[in-house]
């Protein structure tokens, strides 16, 4: 008996200790992150991981979550558990990563081993790519289990998902680092591989710097040569997460940067880029890797050489406007904008360009965003102030040019921005005030859209110019006349034609009151340059690189070697066209403004002809005879 109840009683005690140690391994397996993929397309998908399983996961022992954001923003509230770690303590200017030993001791200060599985996340565009620069980072040194926290804090927070105000320590460890040496690019590396076919350079910096522009103290301005301008704000959606294979496949493989290539990234100073590398580790590419020291480094080594738009200065963006309205504010004393050299006396005004009067917008006949909201001061320039109305829409002759410029508070020596929410409007404005004779026109690129994405502000408030007189001198050299295009499209002139491939061909005239269709003989199809079409003009509504519009040019044969005379149906798309020429310092250009219409007819005034008109037309009085000029169509 005794033997039996001791015997039940050993049994009892295993199933205990068995139990017991169930549940111990159950609870060590429910202790474990399980990440899982924000988006699952990806090549490389566990990279980049979803809000929702982090927030699962945020008692996994296992999980180290980096908050790569400034001090005070985590202060303010982060991740629970998530430890503060900025990518500046582990870089130096214009040198890149400080030395091996170094990072080590600091990673292992911070409680970070190379082994552990790391999240990474921060407030995304506002961070210009802090998370990328710590993911790449991590990766040089060998760590082999991080990812990224798809749409960062911003998405975190705006989800209502858990916080903590209260900082988070980890007791330091042993950071033993395994570096990958062929993750990280170096101006040497670079200049050995710049023009080799299998190797690619982004440049994820914004338009104005790829261009020209040193905003944060470069020795020289512009781009590595053959660099693709990707600007980093284009790697997210409007929620801020990361955008999706697909539209990241065409970035990419729509500018060469394809899988076969080795493929390196820059900035700045290395951040931006990092989130780039990141990017091509998403997509699968084998061969990728960040240029750390990046411009700082580049610009500073004058052996190697950096290209730029001849004329960037032109071309503005949003920090530069409010940095001009705010020099000139009574009593300020900020500093003016790069590339200004005039007094806080200087006389400048900001136009908003579209069709139609304030009554026309208010009707509805017309754009209302100037009503709705335009940059602080800015003036409404109504397009007809310009030209002679319906149905030719051509530019007044020059003393009635010049009337018109008075009557929009306008001199010779007054600083002009131009802008729209749409390029070739503003573009046609910066092109007439430029053959009109004013000294400082600037083009805002990106018009009120990039405005209110740097997070500006807008006004109601209608202003109206001080009117004066205008006193400036026509440039001849900048303008095609009808009678201009008649001696040279034939002989000394390339004609550059960026209407719709459907207008070039002849299958439609393009507009209402235009009749004949087709092109001039021998000019070239460009591609159309309205807004629509997406050749000329980014999916944010900034320019195209100009170095991508060079190359399309370049392929269609156009190499400015001789006079080249851009037209479209009435002078808007190719002034947009020819600002981009004069952008890239070409001298011989010229718009052809009254484009096809000018060409095609013979406008005449008949008010007779409205009682029974025999040809086909517009109305008002106005009919179209057939011009006589020759005319090409069909084909591409």
């Amino acid at each position: 008996m005794k033997h039996v109840v001791k015997s039940m009683l050993l049994m009892m005690l295993c199933v205990l200790l068995l139990a017991g140690c169930g549940s111990s391994v159950t609870d060590k397996t429910a202790n474990k992150a399980k990440l899982a993929a924000a988006a699952t397309e990806f090549p490389n998908a566990d990279l980049l991981v979803s809000a929702d399983s982090v927030q699962q996961s945020l008692q996994a022992a296992d999980l180290l979550i980096i908050d790569a954001r400034s001090a005070s923003a985590y202060a303010a509230g982060h991740v629970p558990g998530a430890i503060n770690l900025q990518h500046s303590a582990f870089w130096t200017k214009g040198a890149g990563l400080k030395d091996t030993d170094t990072l080590a001791a600091q990673l292992g200060a911070a409680g970070i081993t190379r082994e552990q599985k790391i999240v990474i996340y921060d407030n995304t565009t506002a961070s210009w790519g802090a998370a990328g620069r710590l993911f790449w980072m991590l990766e040089y040194l060998g760590s082999t289990n991080v990812h990224i926290l798809d749409g960062g804090w911003d998405k975190w927070a705006a989800d209502g998902r858990p916080t903590q105000s209260a900082t988070v320590t980890r007791a330091a460890a042993t950071f033993i680092p395994s570096v990958q040496s062929s993750l990280k690019s170096t101006s040497s590396k670079i200049a050995s591989r710049l023009f080799d076919n299998d190797f690619a350079v982004i440049d994820t910096r914004t338009d104005e710097e790829f261009s020209g522009w040193q905003l944060y103290g470069e020795t020289r301005g512009g781009h590595i040569p053959r660099a693709v301008n990707l600007p980093y704000a284009w790697y997210y959606n409007t929620d801020k997460s990361t955008i999706r294979y697909q539209q990241l496949k065409s970035m990419l493989e729509s500018r060469g940067i394809t899988p076969d290539k080795e493929v390196t990234a820059y900035c700045t100073a290395g951040i931006r880029s990092g989130y780039a590398y990141f990017l091509l580790r998403l997509m699968g590419y084998g061969k990728c890797s960040n240029y750390d020291a990046s411009a700082w480094d580049w610009a500073d080594n004058t052996s190697y050489p950096m290209e730029k738009a001849t004329n960037y200065a032109d071309a503005v963006y949003p920090a530069w406007v409010k940095a001009l309205i705010d020099y000139h504010k009574p009593g300020s004393t900020s500093a003016a904008p790069p590339q200004y050299s005039y007094d806080r006396n200087h006389k400048y005004v900001i136009f908003e360009t579209q069709w139609g009067s304030f009554e026309d917008m208010a009707n509805g006949w017309a754009d209302n965003s100037y009503l709705l909201g335009h940059i602080p001061g800015a003036i409404h320039s109504n397009s007809d102030v310009y030209e002679n109305g319906y149905p030719r829409w051509f530019l007044l002759p020059d003393a009635e040019l010049k009337t018109a410029l008075g009557s929009m508070g306008i001199t010779p020596d007054t600083t002009v921005v131009v802008y729209s929410d749409s390029n070739i409007f503003a573009a046609r404005l910066w092109w007439i005030l430029k053959y009109a004779g004013v000294t400082d026109v600037r083009f805002l690129n990106g018009g009120i859209q990039a405005w209110q994405a740097a997070g500006y502000p807008t006004e109601t408030t209608i202003n109206t110019p001080v009117a004066t007189t205008y006193t400036g001198a026509t440039k001849p050299a900048l303008l095609a006349t009808t009678s201009y295009v008649e001696s040279v499209y034939n002989t000394t002139a390339k004609m550059v034609d960026v209407r719709a491939g459907s207008e070039y061909a002849g299958m439609i005239s393009g507009y209402g009151y235009v009749v004949n269709k087709g092109r001039i003989p021998g000019a070239v199809w460009a591609y159309n340059a309205d807004d629509s079409a997406g050749i000329y003009v980014d999916g944010d509504a900034t320019l195209r690189s100009y170095e991508e519009v060079k190359s399309l040019w370049s392929g269609l044969g156009i190499d400015f070697g001789q006079e080249t005379i851009f037209y479209c149906g009435s002078g808007y798309r190719s002034a947009l066209a020819y600002l981009y020429a004069h952008l890239m310092g070409y001298t011989n250009i010229r718009n052809y403004s009254d484009g096809w219409e000018g060409w095609s007819t013979n406008y005449v005034k008949d008010d007779a002809y409205l009682a029974s008109p025999s040809v086909p037309g517009s109305t008002d009085g106005w009919r179209q005879d057939p011009s006589g000029r020759p005319v090409a169509t069909g084909g591409l």
